[in-house]
């Protein structure tokens, strides 16, 4: 031990030129017995040295296959099995019908009058993305509308990290960010021909962008969303009150209007998308408000300030409702408390702009589509961010079988409703 406190027998010693440890131990086997030879082990790399969007969708994968296989095991046995259902057709059920026949058929499909313009509830943006590659050989219409689901989820838990990691500086909270959300109670839709997957891919990658201040790349993004999903009005309004305050801030400080173009640009394009839409269904049934007509007269969907949502919610709490209610009431008064919760975090007030309007927009639509509502809040991907923040804390140890735990049940739960309480998802 020499008089700096370091030992000198086991000190590094200098690097040899090739760039290797001077140390006997470093580099190729010393001679010597069996016993004394040291060979080098095979070094796999380290999960934590990977980009995090990569990890978060290596996370969201392990749940959905977690999720499939218990559907699978689910569908095999007891009442479930008495359905008749396979993994197929459940993965192309309920809205997937609606979907497929757009992207086989167009809106002509099915034809007739305006007794069949429910077709026109179901938007776009995802029937194209799945027409865009069922073309390819031994590719159906099923098969590619699973493709973009998939790609369109990890694109999302790719872009959701990459939103965590920017408004939290911690790579632990970014990823449990990543994994509640893939637990969310309406998360097997996310295994389904449903949209919320491109949707969801499409805003996170929106507010990356929003947060980066490149308006353009955000409003493209919004644009799209736009052709997807109504929800995109979320995100329009988070835009438009992002650059307002931008060109706010850069009119108060002189700056020349070359400084500021791209946010009153992007407040203008962003609802293009959602706007191009609701002219084409006008167009199509001879009605000005055509979309909110369809959806009042054949999917009696209405705004209603959430009266009917809260008129069930009183009848779950002091009557004897049926389970499928009790959950779906639960799950929304979750996310009331979730939302006030978040307002907590210290992040930009745009982004809370975002998650206030998707969970206003779900409680007040009416309620005779209560199945529907917990999907509506997917996008609502700010929701999980306090619960990332307290869970990150926790040990690894605790926090893997915590989550796969809440992926069984929330894959339970989603099987059990479209299964055996027959509600659409």
């Amino acid at each position: 031990m020499s008089r700096s406190g370091v030992n000198l027998d086991t000190a590094a010693s200098p690097a040899a030129p090739d760039g290797r440890s001077g140390h006997p131990d470093a580099g190729t086997p010393t001679t010597g017995t069996l016993e004394t030879r040291r060979w080098p082990r095979p070094a796999l790399p380290a999960l934590s040295a990977l980009p995090l969007p990569l990890i978060g969708a290596l996370i969201y994968a392990g749940i959905r296959a977690l999720n499939v296989a218990v559907a699978a095991f689910l569908l095999q046995h007891g009442s479930y099995r008495q359905r008749g259902w396979s993994v197929l057709r459940w993965m192309r059920s309920s809205d997937g019908g609606h979907y497929r026949a757009i992207a086989a058929h167009g809106y002509s499909y099915p034809a007739g009058g305006l007794d069949h313009a429910s077709v026109f509830s179901w938007f776009p943006g995802y029937p194209a993305a799945i027409d865009s590659i069922a073309w390819l050989p031994w590719v159906t219409i099923v098969g590619a509308g699973l493709i973009v689901t998939a790609v369109a989820g990890l694109a999302a838990a790719c872009g959701l990290a990459t939103l965590g990691l920017k408004l939290t500086g911690d790579r632990r909270v970014s990823l449990l960010l990543v994994a509640i959300w893939a637990v969310a109670p309406a998360s097997t839709v996310l295994d389904m021909l449903y949209a919320e997957a491109l949707f969801c891919a499409l805003a996170s990658w929106a507010l990356v962008a929003l947060v980066d201040r490149r308006w353009l790349t955000a409003a493209g993004l919004t644009l799209l969303a736009g052709t997807v999903r109504s929800t995109a009005l979320a995100l329009i309004a988070t835009l438009a009150i992002a650059a307002l305050f931008a060109v706010v801030r850069a009119i108060r400080a002189g700056q020349p209007f070359g400084t500021w173009w791209r946010p009153l640009a992007a407040a203008a394009l962003a609802p293009l998308g959602l706007i191009g839409y609701l002219v084409y269904v006008a167009l199509a049934t001879h009605r000005l408000a055509g979309w909110f007509w369809v959806e009042k007269h054949t999917c009696h969907m209405v705004f209603d300030w959430g009266v009917s949502t809260a008129r069930l919610a009183k009848g779950v709490l002091l009557g004897d409702p049926p389970v499928a209610n009790v959950f779906a009431v639960l799950i929304l008064l979750a996310a009331v408390f979730l939302m006030f919760w978040s307002l907590t975090e210290r992040i930009p007030g745009y982004l809370h702009v975002y998650t206030v309007v998707i969970v206003l927009m779900t409680l007040s639509t009416s309620a005779n589509w209560i199945s529907s509502k917990p999907r509506f809040l997917l996008p609502a991907v700010l929701l999980a961010l306090p619960l990332a923040r307290l869970l990150a804390p926790v040990r690894t140890s605790v926090l893997v079988p915590l989550i796969v735990s809440l992926a069984l049940a929330s894959g339970w739960l989603g099987l059990y409703l479209e299964v055996i309480a027959r509600w659409a998802p």
